[in-house]
């Protein structure tokens, strides 16, 4: 019988999709850092055929200077430029409504255009507050 030394440095059991997902959700990777892992399980051969592991697209990367982050929220700083960025035109506030969903876990806010013809603007989101009762600033 051949020894091969190196035999053991091969896994015998490769990511699959699922599995890479999971261990992306429950390491809290970025899309960068999850694109990393990918490439470098990949460049090891620990991943399974078909694995995909670049599946983020960065189309938002223009819209990123209209939004910041403070604590646990992220909310538009910017929603008149943002909206010409779009290709809306001008903003008009008269035309465009509050929408806000929340619940114990997370806080989403966008801004509906009136006449529904328009795509929802998102202005804030969060999953990660908790319920208080503190007064708001």
């Amino acid at each position: 019988m051949y020894f091969d030394p190196h035999q053991h440095d091969r896994p015998t059991d490769k990511f699959t999709q699922s599995e890479f997902n999971d261990l992306i959700k429950e390491l809290q990777l970025t899309k960068e850092k999850s694109e990393l892992l990918g490439s470098r399980l990949h460049e090891k051969n620990m991943l399974a055929s078909g694995v995909k592991f670049s599946w983020y697209n960065n189309h938002e990367k223009e819209f990123r200077k209209y939004y910041a982050q403070e604590d646990q929220i992220v909310f538009c700083t910017d929603i008149r430029n943002l909206l010409h960025q779009l290709g809306e035109g001008q903003y008009d506030p008269s035309t465009w409504r509050l929408f806000i969903d929340s619940s114990k876990r997370s806080l989403k806010a966008v801004s509906l255009h009136n006449s529904n013809v328009l795509a929802s603007i998102p202005l804030a989101h969060s999953t990660m507050l908790s319920e208080s009762y503190k007064t708001l600033k």
